[in-house]
């Protein structure tokens, strides 16, 4: 037994490692805002993730693509508008693919009101996605206004995708042998964020005027996934025109449900005039071309604890006042790349956890000097080839995320 005592040495120096680890956390802990209901921060940007590629392709993935042969399903709320629409499409491609976790029987699932949000869904994709389709066994026409038949339709679903202010469109003739009582039965079509992408197809002042309506279609939908009991994750998407994180987060906190919260340093109005920068969409383009800015992305993370609801003097909805505050990137953000990401947190995170992910974005894939160096623009180790990626260059937006909790 001559190697016994170095085993011994060895062991005893580790767990004097993990024990100088865990007092550390504790006093990290110790010094957090009573009330901060975060149990953890990081930040990465580009920088850091051409630096720690090779940790990073190392790291393993903790969310659907961990189980890849346990197929998850999921839906997305509003397919029809652009941003949503290239959700479906990624998530549609991801389907096809072992080692994603994604799929299951004519998935993904598009939500929508009427007729409307799946022909638009396949505009986009056909442009998009060289000629994908959604089927009719693809789409779920809903009556938004009554939870039940939205929970009826969720049923069996393990995850969704949904925005907080989507674009309306009111006084659309519901789809015939679906929910209508009468044959002139009107609904409002809803798209995550706006139909087409280009251009500013709704205003400030008419989402200020029509909170309620965003703010009941966002609870209806919540309590539709508490009802159905098979929905584990949601994935919100807080959209440009959305004038405040907080009733957003309360409606998420009562529901007890686990989820991922992104945001961006966007505003509806643009860059121009010294504003904030705005989401744009690259025009022609297609999943081959991917994600557009990789190299210019920063995320800002921070993890909810697990029993931040119960933390004395905390009320729902709190921790939207603690949001990371985000890099002041001043470059337009793509509605694909943000696309992009919410897919690769349903493909990488862990869906036990909730989280908020602030993305920001400076400058563009090509090198550039920064206050950390050089920023390189992200080269894949192997050419990509597009037969076997849901989206090209996606293993950038997944380096980002390694250091998501």
């Amino acid at each position: 037994m001559i190697g016994a005592p170095w085993v011994c040495r060895r062991q005893a120096a580790l767990l004097a490692a993990v024990s100088i680890l865990w007092s550390s956390s504790l006093d990290a802990d110790a010094f957090a805002p009573a009330l901060s209901p975060f149990g953890g921060c990081s930040s990465k940007n580009a920088a850091q993730s051409s630096v720690a590629l090779s940790m990073a392709a190392s790291s393993k993935p903790r969310g659907s693509a961990a189980t890849p042969l346990d197929k998850k399903s999921i839906a997305v709320f509003g397919a029809g508008g652009y941003t949503g629409g290239t959700i479906f499409g990624y998530l549609q491609r991801a389907s096809n693919l072992y080692g994603t976790g994604i799929g299951g029987a004519a998935m993904p699932r598009n939500i929508c009101a009427c007729s409307e949000g799946s022909s638009r869904l396949n505009s986009i994709l056909s442009k998009g996605f060289k000629l994908a389709y959604a089927g009719e066994q693809h789409m779920r026409l809903v009556d938004m206004s009554n939870v039940e038949h939205v929970a009826q339709r969720l049923k069996g679903l393990d995850a969704i995708v949904i925005g907080t202010v989507c674009q309306l469109e009111p006084g659309r003739v519901v789809t015939g042998n679906t929910y209508e009582k009468t044959p002139n039965d009107k609904t409002t079509e809803f798209f995550l964020d706006e139909k087409r992408g280009f251009g500013d197809e709704t205003s400030a002042e008419q989402v200020r005027e029509q909170l309620d309506v965003h703010l009941n279609l966002f609870q209806t939908a919540i309590d539709a996934c508490k009802l159905a009991g098979s929905v584990q994750h949601v994935v919100v998407l807080e959209t440009p025109y959305t004038p405040s994180t907080e009733p957003f987060a309360k409606i998420l906190d009562d529901s007890g449900l686990k989820f991922t919260y992104i945001y961006t340093n966007t505003s509806a109005g643009g860059s121009e005039g010294g504003s904030l920068p705005q989401w744009i969409q690259c025009k022609d383009w297609t999943f081959e071309r991917g994600v557009q800015n990789v190299g210019g992305m920063a995320l800002e993370s921070a993890t909810l604890g697990g029993n931040y609801l119960s933390k004395p003097g905390y009320n729902a909805g709190d921790w939207a006042s603690s949001l990371p505050e985000l890099a002041r990137g001043n470059a337009d953000i793509y509605r694909e790349d943000i696309a992009a990401l919410a897919v690769q947190s349903i493909l990488s995170l862990d869906w036990d956890t909730s989280r908020v992910i602030g993305l920001s974005c400076s400058g563009g894939d090509a090198e550039e000097e920064g206050d950390s160096g050089t920023v390189a623009r992200f080269r894949p180790s192997k050419p990509p080839r597009s037969d076997r990626e849901w989206c090209m260059k996606s293993q950038g937006v997944a380096d980002l995320l390694s250091g998501v909790n």
